[in-house]
């Protein structure tokens, strides 16, 4: 596959005129006509994800945050970002990026973070511009198939899941040829009085020429007579967030435990009392303060990220709760939804698509209860204890991951639930964090101490994995894993591994006394 298609397919996806205003989506770095036969996705482009693509053998980049968002200046290697930019080119790397055309598709980021919760009924919450010009032409009965035709193929007439959309009505068309004209239709000099269509389609913004150029090639006029006008659409079923109705009513402390687990974060506070009950939801994936009074008319709460401190005042006089989640966090995870959902699409083409093990947010969260840990903590080695459990199997579930150096000083800890799952599930999860601590870490060398005999056994490939639940665990685990230069996981028994075992009944014992 060509950059040119793989862009035409992204455009069917997650059309580049849903992008906000000054949003800069699309190719960035690279030619239309490169070759697109390995992809890596990444939220962002930073080095690591540059020397991940070379190691995979990848030719295109595909992000979410455009790395060209202000004007570049100059390429010289002082500037972080440019430096990443002369580094594209060097490799003939190409740079695509997907932003807010993906947050407000149908199908994109707003609407998979809003089905993770359970939302039902869901709308936008601000609705996108369509970014349509109408073009208006008049053709001849006789030519107007094939003048469709062509300006169809050029990217306009779709709607929707609608496409060659398009309205027609009968006419008469009024011409004099003058002196020099070579008319198809009527003689030089003798006013014309011809039937003829009237035929009008939306082209998207970024077609229009292309359209123009379709339309004016295959008229059988000399001088075809079209118009373009602007037009305010709306797309009812794409925009900005997305609001919609739980399935229960819950409290707002419910719904940010429950949000945490959805989307796999360790840390959400929110505002607006714990107590509050609350059915109608707003979520918008990234930084949404910008649409508090949209929410507030809409919904009862907020699900966003990039919060302020005195967002929530404001929110509190508009009567709307807050529930904020680390905004890379929360978009990596509904980012690698989209790609793991979308990824046949590009694989049935031909272009192999693969998420990036190596990217990582900017910011770093400590554990209260863990000393501070540095890169110089770890030398590079270190040591990981987990466990998972579940009461009831499949039942309550949660994880225990503690993180420690050579000398046993403790560097990080996880303990958090993760819904209704069974004993198994719970022990990869409680792998995939540990897996996470020491990527965070820039580990190197990473030993993993477990009590679970079948997950240690199939890491080691001396089990199969035989259930179909288990599967994908298993894969993410072994690409984390074969990521570090060096690996190991041993077996240990229950009673050598009951720190990690206090923090997941830590985790369950602190739900129970929620209720929840």
């Amino acid at each position: 596959m060509l950059v040119a298609e793989l862009l035409d397919l992204i455009q069917r996806l997650a059309p580049f005129e849903l992008a906000q205003p000054g949003d800069n989506c699309g190719l960035l770095v690279g030619a239309q006509q490169a070759n697109a036969n390995h992809i890596l996705t990444a939220l962002e482009l930073t080095d690591n994800v540059i020397d991940e693509a070379e190691a995979e053998g990848c030719d295109v980049i595909l992000t979410h945050h455009p790395v060209l968002y202000t004007p570049v200046r100059s390429l010289v290697n002082a500037n972080p970002r440019e430096k990443l930019l002369l580094r594209l080119v060097r490799s003939d790397l190409t740079l695509i990026a997907c932003h807010t055309n993906l947050d407000a598709a149908p199908g994109g980021l707003a609407d998979i973070a809003g089905e993770a919760l359970g939302l039902k009924e869901m709308t936008p919450l601000e609705m996108a511009a369509a970014g349509w010009y109408k073009l208006v032409g008049f053709i001849p009965a006789e030519a107007a198939e094939a003048v469709a035709e062509a300006v169809f193929a050029s990217g306009a007439g779709r709607i929707g899941d609608y496409r060659e959309c398009a309205f027609s009505t009968e006419g008469v068309g009024w011409f004099t040829p003058m002196a020099h004209s070579h008319p198809a239709v009527g003689e030089v000099s003798k006013p014309e009085r011809a039937p003829e269509l009237r035929w009008e389609t939306v082209v998207p913004r970024g077609r229009l020429a292309h359209a123009i150029k379709a339309f004016t090639e295959t008229h059988p006029y000399e001088e075809p007579a079209f118009d373009v006008y602007p037009v305010e659409d709306v797309l009812p079923r794409g925009g900005l967030g997305r609001v919609g109705r739980l399935g229960r009513p819950k409290s707002v402390r419910e719904l940010a435990l429950e949000t945490a687990q959805a989307f796999g974060i360790d840390t959400v506070r929110w505002s607006g009392g714990g107590t509050r009950v609350v059915e109608r939801v707003a979520v918008l994936p990234g930084s949404g303060r910008s649409l508090l009074e949209a929410a507030a008319g809409q919904c009862e709460v907020l699900i966003t990220g990039d919060l302020g401190y005195h967002t929530a005042e404001q929110a509190a006089e508009m009567g709307l709760s807050l529930i904020e989640v680390p905004h890379g966090d929360w978009e990596w995870w509904a980012f690698r939804q989209w790609v793991t959902k979308v990824a046949p699409e590009f694989t049935d083409l031909g272009t192999a698509v693969t998420l990036s093990q190596r990217w990582r947010p900017s910011w770093t969260t400590l554990d209260k209860n863990a000393e501070p840990s540095t890169q110089a903590d770890t030398e590079g080695k270190v040591r990981i204890w987990i466990d998972g459990g579940s009461r009831g199997n499949p039942g309550p579930a949660a994880i225990g991951v503690l993180m420690e150096n050579d000398e046993g000083r403790v560097l990080g800890t996880v303990s958090r639930t993760i819904g209704v799952e069974t004993n198994n599930v719970a022990e990869y999860n409680a792998l995939l964090a540990g897996l996470e601590l020491a990527l965070q870490a820039e580990a190197s060398h990473v030993e993993i101490v477990s009590d679970s005999e079948l997950l240690v056994k199939q890491m080691k490939g001396e089990y199969k994995v035989r259930n179909q639940g288990l599967m994908p665990l298993y894969a993410k685990a072994r690409a984390l894993a074969g990521g570090f230069p060096a690996f190991d996981i041993r077996h240990v028994g229950r009673e050598d591994n009951c720190r990690a075992d206090a923090l997941v009944n830590k985790a369950l014992d602190e739900q129970e006394r929620a209720g929840l």
